[in-house]
């Protein structure tokens, strides 16, 4: 049996109701299965803070990490080959930690969604809240087209000028938040970023939509392929 490498999904943390008994942080398992059916290992990463109480929202977070709870995230980190930072409502100080030391260390990444925001948020960077919410559709089979740019990795695996993606995100990137930090690989036919890539690592992609939303589609077979490859 070959090496399979180890993937870390680092966990993210979950609104809390009023009916509810435990606080949870998820791993979305659409992705885990990606992982698995393309080679890889699946782990979920978590935070390393001794607390319950993390941003409630995906606006920045003002949470300063003591030296401890970042060495802990680093052991974490010591473990996998490769990570991937997931969407959510909420974005947290940690996950920004990881993004940040896992560029440092060129171990490839993919961030969906909000995952998206914080590899920006790392790089130095951020994103807006769009008050239009044209872009918030909460429905799983709602599409939307997104063009390409050639001479791009995300137009190497999929090999079409344009596909079709849904679109569940409340918080956008435009072209001048992104292009100083990152090459820009397709935008929204409004000229709102949709993915962004760093040429000078291994693999770092920012995703603004839901791949694993679509993983009949060959595309995203090919994505993580070629991610869980260069792990």
């Amino acid at each position: 049996m070959k090496n399979k490498p180890i993937i870390g999904i680092i966990g993210k943390v979950q609104p809390k109701y009023d009916e509810d008994l435990w606080h949870r942080i998820d791993e979305v398992d659409e992705i885990r299965y990606l992982i698995v059916k393309n080679g890889g290992i699946a782990i979920t990463l978590l935070p390393t803070e001794a607390t319950m109480k993390f941003n409630d929202n995906d606006i920045k977070d003002e949470k300063k990490l003591n030296s401890e709870e970042i060495e802990g995230l680093y052991k974490q980190i010591e473990l996998c080959d490769g990570f991937i930072l997931q969407g959510g409502l909420y974005s947290c100080k940690y996950e920004i930690e990881i993004a940040k030391k896992v560029i440092e260390l060129d171990k490839p990444l993919i961030g969906i969604c909000a995952g998206f925001n914080n590899i920006l948020r790392a790089l130095g960077s951020d994103v807006i809240l769009d008050k239009t919410k044209s872009h918030d559709i909460y429905d799983k089979n709602y599409r939307h087209k997104i063009e390409i740019e050639k001479d791009t990795e995300l137009y190497k695996l999929v090999e079409k000028e344009e596909i079709d993606v849904n679109s569940i995100h409340s918080m956008i990137a435009t072209k001048e938040s992104v292009e100083p930090y990152a090459k820009i690989s397709s935008y929204s036919k409004d000229g709102l970023v949709e993915s962004f890539e760093l040429t000078n690592k291994k693999f770092v992609m920012g995703i603004k939509w839901h791949p694993e939303l679509q993983f009949n589609e060959k595309y995203v077979d090919d994505l993580f392929k070629k991610f869980i490859s260069n792990c």
